[in-house]
């Protein structure tokens, strides 16, 4: 009854938010994904042509003139160029997302969008000859299929951006056969084409969609902008200067930074579902006692007073538990979020604030399965000499119990000196 609740406050929220004033100001990374050299350079070269102030004012003008209810990067990215040459302003769009981003007029997510929709207007397709190219069947799916391809402007791209429509249009191909590869997708759209059933301008746009996978794509710039909204509708930010580094930075083996990697793998309603399950974790930290009591038809029969490890503990198999319970939630289909991303979901609705998600997360050593209880402890106590200038309430803080938490949820159980202790409840 409560997520029925839940949903219906956030269609409502979503409706009402349709009039706020469109913006993409970036208040919760701090150091970009795309600080490096090459970026850096293309800035430069940027800036050799234009000012930071002449992007900005290109940026603010071309957003205002978006359709608040039909985003799309693919517009937004059009508008931009077409300005840029209205201006005789030749430069890369790349420069202008960059210096965007640099000047907190979009965050990561945005500019990945945006970069990402630019990539593929940009992608140059590879002339084939005549023997290097494959025929399809001549059988009724493959008519289907063309039909399906002829069908793309009316059926998918009519009212809908082309991540959204291509992501459709794929879908229904997929429906038709299902073992369909990219390259008999290429000869389909190539005989398509020959039997003049599209334009060289559409066989130019499918192609491009097909060579970057946009099939594969989860988050539009309509969709990211839906999950901000509802976000910062349910859960305000108390302060909008504060960022952390951690949710935005390069990560190895990592091909998005975390925040995007949030954005592009969870809804709203699992971003504060996982949220809330570390606000549960930090209210159980801060409680004064926790007690095992025992009843007897309905009478009280025995309290266990938990010392304070063991309320630490406590906490730690309530967390589990919580984590496991959220894989056999519907609204998460059997996805399995990890720590991880529970600690950015939930800095993300304020409920971590930047300088304790930075002291914690910034213990990596902690986040290494291969080490032992002893070995991250180690690390611990080595480390948080470094942060005694946080303030920490007596006789216990949230950063220091919150990695001891991380410390033991992420060790196996037979390498935790506890386990077997008898004297230990939890």
């Amino acid at each position: 009854m409560r997520l029925l609740i839940l949903t219906l406050s956030l269609f409502v929220f979503s409706v009402q938010a349709q009039e706020e004033k469109l913006s993409f100001t970036n208040v919760r990374e701090g150091k970009s994904y795309y600080a490096n050299f090459l970026n850096d350079l293309a800035v430069k070269q940027t800036l050799k042509k234009t000012s930071r102030q002449v992007v900005v004012e290109i940026y603010q003008d071309a957003l205002k003139k978006q359709d608040s209810n039909k985003l799309c990067a693919y517009d937004l990215n059009r508008e931009l160029s077409s300005t840029l040459e209205s201006r005789s302003i030749d430069t890369d769009l790349k420069g202008i997302i960059f210096i965007l981003r640099q000047e907190n007029e979009i965050d990561d997510v945005v500019a990945k969008i945006l970069l990402t929709a630019h990539e593929v207007k940009s992608t140059q397709l590879i002339t084939k000859d005549d023997e290097d190219r494959i025929s399809p069947e001549n059988n009724q799916t493959t008519k289907s299929q063309l039909e399906l391809i002829a069908s793309f402007e009316k059926r998918f791209a009519k009212g809908n951006c082309l991540d959204e429509a291509y992501r459709n249009f794929h879908a229904e191909l997929m429906k038709l056969d299902k073992e369909t590869k990219s390259y008999q997708l290429e000869a389909l759209n190539l005989q398509a084409l020959q039997e003049k059933r599209i334009s060289e301008e559409l066989y130019l746009t499918l192609e491009q969609a097909r060579l970057n996978e946009m099939e594969t794509g989860s988050l539009s710039l309509a969709s990211y902008q839906q999950k901000v909204r509802t976000l910062r509708t349910q859960y305000p930010l108390r302060d909008l200067s504060e960022k952390s580094d951690f949710t935005s930075v390069k990560v190895k083996k990592m091909k998005s930074s975390r925040r995007q990697r949030l954005f592009e793998n969870y809804t709203d309603l699992q971003i504060i579902m996982m949220g809330n399950v570390i606000k549960k974790l930090r209210a159980r930290l801060e409680y004064d006692a926790v007690e095992i009591s025992g009843y007897r038809s309905g009478v009280l029969q025995e309290t266990i007073a938990l010392d304070p490890m063991e309320r630490f503990r406590f906490a730690i198999k309530a967390l589990r538990k919580e984590m496991s319970l959220l894989t056999l939630n519907t609204y998460f289909a059997g996805r399995s979020p990890d720590y991880m991303d529970l600690m950015i979901a939930s800095y993300e609705i304020g409920i971590i604030p930047a300088s304790e998600l930075n002291v914690v997360a910034s213990l990596e050593e902690v986040w290494n399965p291969k080490k032992t209880f002893w070995d991250k402890a180690g690390v611990w106590i080595k480390a948080f000499s470094t942060v005694a200038t946080i303030v920490i309430p007596p006789p216990y803080g949230f950063i220091p119990a919150l990695v001891i938490v991380v410390i033991e949820a992420t060790a196996k159980k037979s390498k935790n000196p506890n386990s077997n202790d008898p004297t230990v409840l939890f």
